[in-house]
């Protein structure tokens, strides 16, 4: 894998930041500019300027694009007492009206970190239920929110005043992945909803399930690995007879237990075993080159692989399964499959109106994948057990 000393320098500023570790002088020959756009891809650069503040002033100011670093810090500083201040506000309007909720992903692992700043959050996630959406619309409208994207599976409010974003979900997962679904539509029942939030064995089931999903679609990002060690680390009453049996039986173990090594490697210097060892490198380019969110280009590759594909098919590209089509357009859909030609013809409609650009690119994607990219996808899908 290229740019190794920068990837290695990122791992020790993680590191640093969340334990008490003091990070080495950086090499005079790093690529600072390659450094800052994989941190900024990444969303990381928050996290690592706690740990770039535990090094000596004047090798600090060695650090390329270093101010970058503080202000992304500080706004994201501004941004998270935003959000506290914004789910005050919306408590007693969800409990005014009898509404279950509990939150997610970013609003509660943030709370594992030495400071919730580290943790950057693009929007606020809330599960809930015993309300429909014309209600949150309006709660939301009284709180001067607007709609920021309404689909299927979730709406997205946006505060236009302070930025703040809360994405309501009536369910943790789409309904295509049907084994995962089941399991998560079953949590509610160990959930403290006076503290509003899942029990810590289901929270980290759940992150697995998610990390999963996205490891399929696209990729993962280092926060997302972050959050494992910081979980693993916190959640030390963790019921681990539990989690391994239900991963287990949600096909989910082996994902889990490599997700485990690399982070006792990246973070606890534990050295992995002579059979582990390509699995841990596949995973580390893997998760480098996919960004925060995953990739469009790898999002091709996977689809290849998990459809047994040798090579991209434009066809299945244009036309994708009847669970891709639901998952994307819902329950209209799902309750009327035989209306699935014409669904196909509204996706491609929709695509076009994108504009040529859009198409253009994501041909180019396709073209651009290598036989050598699809089958180190498919030794890794397979070696975590997807």
């Amino acid at each position: 894998m290229r740019h190794l000393k920068e990837i290695n320098y990122i791992i020790e500023l993680l590191k640093s930041a969340v334990t008490e570790s003091v990070p080495s002088a950086p090499d005079s020959s790093l690529d600072w500019k390659f450094f800052y756009t994989l941190a900024k891809r990444h969303k990381i650069m928050s996290t690592l300027y706690f740990g770039m503040c535990k090094l000596p002033k004047e090798q600090q100011s060695d650090i390329g694009y270093f101010d970058s670093y503080v202000l992304e810090y500080k706004k994201n500083l501004v941004l998270d007492a935003n959000r506290v201040f914004e789910l005050e506000r919306l408590k007693p309007y969800l409990k005014k009206n009898n509404i279950d909720y509990i939150f997610l992903k970013g609003s509660v692992s943030k709370y594992l970190y030495p400071d919730t700043a580290m943790r950057r959050m693009s929007d606020i996630d809330i599960l809930f239920r015993n309300v429909g959406f014309d209600v949150l619309d309006e709660i939301f409208f009284q709180l001067g929110y607007r709609i920021l994207h309404k689909d299927a599976k979730d709406t997205a409010y946006f505060n236009p005043v302070n930025e703040v974003k809360i994405e309501m979900q009536p369910h943790l997962i789409d309904k295509g992945y049907t084994l995962w679904y089941d399991y998560l539509e079953h949590i509610w029942e160990r959930c403290d909803l006076e503290k509003n939030q899942m029990c810590k064995e289901d929270f980290y089931i759940y992150h697995i399930i998610h990390m999963a999903k996205h490891f399929v679609n696209g990729g993962i990002g280092l926060t997302h690995v972050l959050d494992i060690y910081m979980m693993l680390n916190k959640y030390t009453d963790l019921d681990e007879s539990f989690v391994t049996a239900e991963l287990t039986k949600l096909g989910l173990f082996d994902f889990h237990r490599n997700l485990q090594l690399l982070v006792q490697y990246w973070f606890d210097g534990v050295c992995p075993k002579q059979k582990d060892l390509r699995t841990i490198q596949l995973l580390e380019k893997y998760i480098f080159t996919s960004g925060a969110f995953g990739t469009r280009s790898q999002l091709n590759i996977n689809a290849a692989v998990m459809r047994g594909d040798t090579k991209i098919s434009l066809h299945k590209k244009l036309f994708p399964d009847i669970h891709t089509m639901i998952n994307y357009y819902g329950k209209p859909l799902e309750e009327h499959r035989f209306l699935l030609p014409f669904y196909w013809i509204k996706l491609n409609v929709q695509r076009l109106r994108r504009g040529k650009n859009s198409v253009r690119r994501g041909f180019h994607n396709i073209s651009g994948i290598t036989e050598q990219q699809i089958d180190e996808a498919k030794e890794l899908f397979r070696r975590c057990g997807l």
